[in-house]
């Protein structure tokens, strides 16, 4: 049987020479697709094989040698898809700030004053790891530490869930009139540094000695520096919705 496209009519790779036919397009759509999803699958397994071993340690004390180990994958692989220690770490770092992140969010879910809902946020920010539990929280202290001293850059960006959650709670609370006009990011860096400090005070040791508040402290001081009403703390943190 003849062909049904005349070799003359092909390009150097066997194809036809004009636009390729709605078949070919699919093909490769799917041979993408399933070579991406397979470096996103492989990607992520190594990704919480280095969470694992960060959980057992309290720290970034093992090799990528371990890490492949623990994920069942050659060293090879690994440097398929990250191309350092650090940039594995770092990817464990962004995937806990988006955990982090959704977390904080769902733990003001139901709160419908602007202010409340900041206020509840720096609440549960502050207290996150009472309820999470999950063994990270001094491991994930230290990489910050360690990663900001060597990519404060990316590690800001690792951070950009939790710093755009926050822009938006004060965004709603000046618009709602609850706290004065104010430049957000610069409020914003306060909050989240001074629940930065708060936190690995509380996880790593508090190496300034004195007295710690409790998050709501923590909260009606950060109301109070800008100028609001503080009374939404007083019972807040009971409303918060925290993993069980």
């Amino acid at each position: 049987m003849a062909d049904l496209v005349d070799d003359t009519t092909r390009d150097g790779d066997g194809a036809p020479a004009d636009e390729a036919a709605d078949w070919q397009r699919r093909v490769v759509g799917r041979s993408l697709k399933t070579a991406r999803q397979r470096s996103i699958d492989r990607g992520a397994s190594l990704i919480a094989a280095a969470e694992a071993l960060l959980k057992r340690s309290g720290g970034d004390g093992f090799t990528v040698q371990d890490v492949a180990d623990e994920a069942g994958q050659s060293l090879r692989t690994l440097y398929q898809y990250f191309e350092s220690k650090d940039d594995l770490l770092l990817a464990v770092f962004e995937e806990a700030m988006r955990t982090y992140a959704r977390l904080i969010a769902d733990a003001i879910t139901g709160l419908e004053d602007p202010l409340e809902r900041l206020a509840g946020a720096i609440i549960a920010a502050a207290a996150m790891a009472d309820h999470t539990h999950t063994g990270l929280e001094s491991g994930l202290a230290r990489l910050r530490l360690r990663l900001g001293q060597v990519e404060p850059e990316l590690v800001a960006r690792s951070q950009a869930p939790v710093s755009n959650l926050v822009v938006g709670l004060i965004d709603d609370a000046v618009a709602a009139g609850r706290i004065p006009e104010c430049s957000t990011e610069q409020t914003a860096f306060l909050v989240t540094s001074l629940n930065a400090s708060f936190v690995g005070s509380r996880t790593l040791g508090n190496d300034v000695g004195l007295e710690l508040p409790d998050p709501a402290g923590l909260a009606r001081f950060c109301l109070g520096g800008l100028q609001a009403d503080t009374s939404p703390v007083d019972g807040l943190a009971d409303r918060l919705h925290f993993p069980s």
